[in-house]
């Protein structure tokens, strides 16, 4: 735990898709306590999070935070809490009686049954929105929902993270509201008025009423009294409006350029780069373009990644990992790293037919349109040759899907079209922090630098400090340190990687040519 005075301290909130995140800062950017729990513990004492359904527990949750934020303060009566802000998943639809009551679990962007009406999306619905066409937005959510009930009984619809901010003042429900990110973000909002997109919403029948105002990222309001009365610490606390947490990637990383490309290596993720216009052409369904504030624009490409592709790993193939799973059941990554490397380096000289005999791996990205068997529905796949299955070793299973994930990321960035001056990704997540090997792939064969931080500027970090920001506590974000750079080999590893790019894109725009294997069972 680090000194700290009495003023001017900070609370960051991080509503994330596995557990929550909670920071106790000062102004230097330094942790007074930090906290965090999974939904995993909080379901084995049978507290759900989530239903079956892919659904949010409104109740459940807020109760959640409201709980840590009493275990985050104990032990520092004295602490004078300025600010808090939260951060979250997104995008993701509150549906609210006129008593602000929740009218069912919220709708969340891993709901079932979305794909089904990506077809019912107007023709010009990307160029209009800036959304992305896989399935996972509100307006989507909306399509399923018109013709029920409980969307005829709703008084106000807004997002999760807005809901959970609201939630925290003494607003009433007819002020309800959606910050410039996460109001961007749902698919209904026009880039072109920077406004709702009314006609958009009167085609489902949708009335303006309906939905929250629009207010911009870092507006503030005075804390619910309910938490005056929970503690002192919040006698002269503000809650400052958030964002969704790929917006507060940059600020968790130090970036506020266009030459840097941001991305995120945990269970789920993302590229992403700013923008000072809308996008005007895209060239995938699956890029999406969200306003942060006046004349600044995030373009982003999301995924399922490593943290994904590392479980399935290891829930498909533990006969082969039983030796390298930790208590958890999760892959032992420090271990297998160093078996990988030791592999690697004994086979330089030939290391062409050694990669090149190895499965071709294609990550599970939700949602996505096209690709290998359409493989939006399908948690990982493999590519096998027919003679080539028997023998497969643990280290060539792992290698295969980094080499599939550091593929991904190529192909995604190519999508992205950064500039010509981009010489760098700065990625976050905890396997950015565990796989030096996954860094070094990935630079090789991106031709990047790629940079992590020093030490866990997280999500709950980005919005705690910049909260501070906005009631002029700081002038600027505290300087976020970075471990030395991984930059690009021009080596023999190198030259099999493009290779490999080269033999994944042939199976991506031709699935149909190869035998497509995605289960232990079928291997």
């Amino acid at each position: 735990m680090s000194a700290f005075n009495n003023s001017g301290h900070t609370i960051g909130i991080d509503v994330g898709s596995s557990g929550i995140r909670l920071l106790l800062l000062n102004t230097m950017g330094n942790t007074i306590n930090d906290l965090i729990v999974t939904y995993k513990a909080l379901e084995d004492q049978n507290h759900n999070i989530w239903d079956d359904e892919k659904r949010v527990n409104l109740e459940n949750l807020t109760k959640t935070i409201e709980n840590q934020l009493s275990l985050l303060i104990e032990g520092y009566p004295q602490v004078n809490i300025s600010s808090l802000s939260i951060s979250g998943i997104g995008p993701s639809l509150v549906l609210l009686s006129k008593q602000a009551q929740p009218l069912s679990n919220a709708y969340t962007y891993a709901y079932q049954g979305a794909q089904d009406y990506v077809k019912l999306l107007p023709i010009n619905f990307q160029k209009r929105t800036g959304g992305l066409h896989s399935g996972a937005l509100p307006y989507v959510q909306l399509l399923q929902l018109k013709d029920n009930d409980i969307l005829k009984s709703c008084s106000k619809i807004t997002t999760i993270n807005d809901y959970l901010t609201w939630n925290m003042t003494n607003l009433p429900l007819k002020e309800i509201f959606s910050s410039v990110p996460n109001a961007s973000y749902t698919g209904f909002y026009s880039i072109q008025q920077e406004e709702w997109d009314i006609k958009l919403l009167e085609e489902i029948g949708l009335n303006l009423k309906i939905l929250p105002k629009i207010v911009p990222l870092g507006t503030i309001f005075p804390i619910k009294n309910k938490f005056k009365l929970l503690s002192s610490v919040f006698k002269d606390t503000n809650v400052i409006t958030g964002a969704i947490d790929g917006i507060d990637a940059f600020w968790a990383t130090g970036v506020e350029r266009k030459d840097i490309i941001v991305g995120s290596a945990s269970s789920t993720g993302a590229l992403r780069r700013l923008r000072k216009t809308p996008k005007k052409e895209y060239v995938s369904r699956l890029v999406q373009c969200c306003q942060i504030d006046k004349g600044l624009w995030v373009e982003l490409i999301p995924f399922n990644n490593v943290g994904t592709s590392l479980t399935w790993l290891a829930d498909n193939f533990s006969y082969l990992f039983e030796n390298y799973l930790t208590e958890d059941a999760q892959l032992d990554i420090i271990r297998l790293e160093g078996e990988t490397e030791d592999k690697l380096e004994e086979k330089i000289g030939d290391l062409k037919s050694y990669l090149l005999k190895l499965p071709l791996y294609f990550p599970y990205i939700e949602g996505e349109p096209r690709g290998p068997n359409g493989r939006g529905r399908i948690r990982g796949g493999f590519i096998f040759q027919m003679e080539r299955r028997k023998n497969k070793k643990c280290v060539d299973l792992y290698l295969s899907v980094l080499i599939g994930i550091v593929n991904m990321y190529r192909h995604n960035l190519e999508v992205l079209d950064p500039p010509d001056d981009c010489k760098e990704i700065r990625l976050t997540g905890l396997i950015a922090q565990k796989s030096r090997l996954f860094l070094r792939l990935l630079a090789s064969l991106t031709n990047k630098n790629i940079v992590i931080m020093r030490t866990d500027q997280s999500i709950a970090w980005a919005t705690g400090m910049r909260a501070l920001t906005y009631i002029n506590i700081l002038d600027t974000m505290p300087k976020v340190s970075v471990l030395d750079s991984i930059l690009p080999e021009n080596s023999e590893i190198q030259q099999c990687l493009a290779l490999l790019y080269k033999k994944y894109m042939e199976v991506y725009n031709t699935p149909m040519n190869y035998q497509i294997t995605h289960s232990e069972r079928e291997i």
